[in-house]
């Protein structure tokens, strides 16, 4: 796949350009889109997408160059196994395969483990597996990162995700937590940008009726910030998005459309990602969600799967903080604040150790 990029006054031109150029929609594929300050210092929207190598070199006229690819790489991967056959792996070397096989196929990727074990200095610990295993635990440990609830000054926080992975009931859930089981109560707001998936307002509308809390409904990109300039004595405010496909380009588009309109306004966003997903899937949602800026993830679905070292991969290799785990349906009670000693017993389980 090959990654170009297209800059227009706003995001869906942009997309537009890029339709145009390929004349592929459904093979196009949107990677980020991002604001930026052209040189006369003017807001443009730049995004980039991903299309096929064919597709590319087609478009610039050079129709075997995918094939010449291939064979360069076909012919690296023939040198490299020429080398391991003339040269035998020590017994140390033996003990490191044995752990990168193991973290790769628990979802840890291969190039972040060896990027830790090049940071291993002493001996001993190449030539003991035991010792090789719980140095890369430790390491693991360092780089899981949890972030703490602060609930100290006022907020706007945003969930997005995928759908299905149970967003708008964890919004309820946070809901409920901020007005009723803190030291003190808050005064919540929810604001419901969800405005593809019939019965979206009708579900958090009913979680609200029973919290006695706002809740507001937005329609057009246009009336977001004055929103919430109207909610702004509130504590919290919780804002629902729509459940986007990786392949939903509208939707994506639309989400953007309406953070590009709240300049002024500090908002969290939170991706929700269920524990049962698969790595390819989790890498698909996050590369259509990063350039939102992520500030934390959420964890659903975590009673659902004994297995979770492909989102626990996943996590530290974006170096991305938990901030909260949701283990089942009912509100508010299946929701707690993320820890790593039961992250990390939940993957050291999967290891058996």
């Amino acid at each position: 796949m090959v990654e170009e990029t297209f800059v227009a006054p706003n995001p869906r031109e942009a997309f537009e350009i890029a339709k145009e150029k390929y004349g592929h929609f459904s093979k196009l594929k949107l990677l980020k889109a991002v604001q930026v300050k052209d040189e006369a210092g003017k807001l443009v929207s730049r995004i980039t997408v991903s299309v096929s190598s064919k597709d590319f070199f087609e478009s610039i006229g050079l129709d075997e160059e995918e094939e010449l690819v291939g064979e360069i790489v076909e012919l690296k991967t023939q040198i490299e196994n020429m080398k391991n056959l003339v040269s035998p792996a020590p017994a140390s070397q033996k003990y490191i395969e044995n752990i990168k096989n193991i973290m790769f196929e628990k979802g840890l990727g291969k190039a972040w483990i060896d990027k830790i074990l090049k940071g291993i200095s002493e001996d001993t610990v190449l030539e003991d597996e035991q010792l090789l295993l719980s140095y890369i635990l430790d390491e693991i440990d360092d780089k899981l990162s949890v972030k703490a609830e602060d609930m100290s000054q006022s907020k706007m926080m945003m969930l997005i995700g995928s759908t299905g992975v149970g967003k708008t009931t964890t919004v309820a859930k946070l809901a409920a937590r901020y007005a009723l089981l803190l030291d003190r109560p808050l005064r919540v707001a929810l604001v419901n940008l969800d405005t593809f998936r019939v019965g979206a307002y009708e579900q958090l509308e009913h979680y609200a009726v029973q919290m006695q809390i706002e809740h507001i409904k937005v329609e057009r990109v246009e009336e977001f910030e004055t929103v919430l300039f109207e909610l702004e004595g509130y504590d919290v405010i919780l804002i629902d998005t729509a459940g986007i496909s990786p392949y939903d380009t509208g939707k994506l588009i639309k989400t953007i459309e309406f953070l590009q309109s709240t300049g002024k306004h500090n908002i969290e966003t939170s991706l929700v990602v269920s524990a049962t997903a698969k790595r390819d899937d989790i890498v698909d949602i996050y590369e259509h969600f990063s350039f939102l800026d992520i500030d934390s993830a959420i964890l659903t679905k975590f009673d659902e799967t004994k297995k979770i070292g492909e989102l626990f991969g996943f996590l530290i290799e974006n170096d991305i903080p938990v901030s909260y785990i949701s283990s089942g349906q009912s509100v508010p009670d299946d929701l707690e604040l993320a820890s790593k000693e039961k992250l990390m017993d939940r993957f050291m389980s999967e290891l058996n150790v």
